[in-house]
């Protein structure tokens, strides 16, 4: 049997949803891991803002913030709506 795993679970990790499951084999929803990816570069820009006075961590927060922008117009054009992080 397959499990499918939201954005949510693939944070917990697929190891321990899979041993809850008791299944073997688990799927990740391709929106559930492309929103992951978003999810994770915004942590890393909220916590570079926390260092604005820093020159490096300023030029590191853009770049992640353009990466952020390319990633989300992916997510769009794939999956026909814009990238709801919210929840994840």
């Amino acid at each position: 049997m397959v499990i499918r795993l939201t954005a949510r679970e693939l944070e917990t990790g697929r190891r321990l949803v899979a041993r809850k499951m008791a299944r073997s084999v688990v799927r990740i929803l391709p929106e559930a891991n492309d929103l992951v990816a978003i999810n994770r570069i915004t942590k890393q820009i909220r916590e570079m803002l926390w260092h604005r006075d820093d020159a490096d961590s300023m030029r590191a927060c853009r770049a992640l913030v353009r990466e952020q922008a390319r990633l989300s117009l992916a997510y769009e054009r794939r999956h026909g709506k814009a990238p709801d992080i919210k929840h994840v």
